[in-house]
């Protein structure tokens, strides 16, 4: 991924995720800057018991935008509070980009959070530590750099980051899955984080 290893060797910090290491409690944390007994959603289902950042963008004055798949965090959770619904149908993390790209093109938020939902799917069906994944992480690291160069223009900050690690599955004869979550280990938890 040699455009996001480039970002990392300017600005680059290791953050650890809350617990549970999963989607919907940490994508909750991170627009609430409280872990899951502050916040209380633990799926996509729940509702945040906390002030969000598209709170806060609404008390300025300004709008803010979620972007994600339906049926996941994304689409599911965030664009329930976010002012501008970017729900997308399922498919490609292109299919997500460009939404973020019309939106930040037509609606001009101050605020866009975006899921890309497809890299954690492809862990999950492979493991992490599988050649099979690569393909999936050069199209992420090409996706990455097409939105910074769409983004960084307009006057948007970007903050690239995960919102939990994964750790291969083996032998594990209860799932069809190579690729796992959710615990406290330091594979699941350490995130890499950089910004421009």
């Amino acid at each position: 991924m040699p455009f996001l290893r480039a970002l990392h060797a300017d600005r680059s910090l290791i953050l650890r995720s809350v617990l549970p290491s999963i989607t919907p409690v940490n994508f909750t944390a991170m627009i609430t800057g409280t872990d899951l007994d502050g916040h209380g959603a633990r799926t996509y289902d729940h509702e945040i018991q906390a002030e969000t950042l598209f709170d806060v963008m609404r008390a300025a004055g300004r709008r803010s935008a979620a972007v994600g798949f339906e049926g996941y965090t994304g689409g599911r959770l965030l664009t329930r509070y976010s002012d501008i619904d970017g729900t997308t149908p399922r498919g490609s993390d292109d299919n997500i980009v460009d939404t973020v790209v019309r939106i930040a093109d037509t609606e001009r938020p101050s605020f866009v959070i975006a899921q890309l939902g497809r890299v954690d799917d492809v862990f999950h069906q492979h493991g992490p530590s599988s050649p099979e994944v690569v393909p999936m992480l050069r199209e992420t690291d090409m996706r990455l750099k097409r939105l910074v160069e769409h983004m960084k223009p307009m006057g948007y900050g970007v903050i690239i980051l995960a919102d939990h690690g994964q750790h291969d599955i083996i032998d594990d004869p209860t799932t069809t899955m190579k690729g796992g979550h959710g615990s406290d280990s330091d594979i699941d938890c350490q995130v890499p984080c950089t910004w421009l």
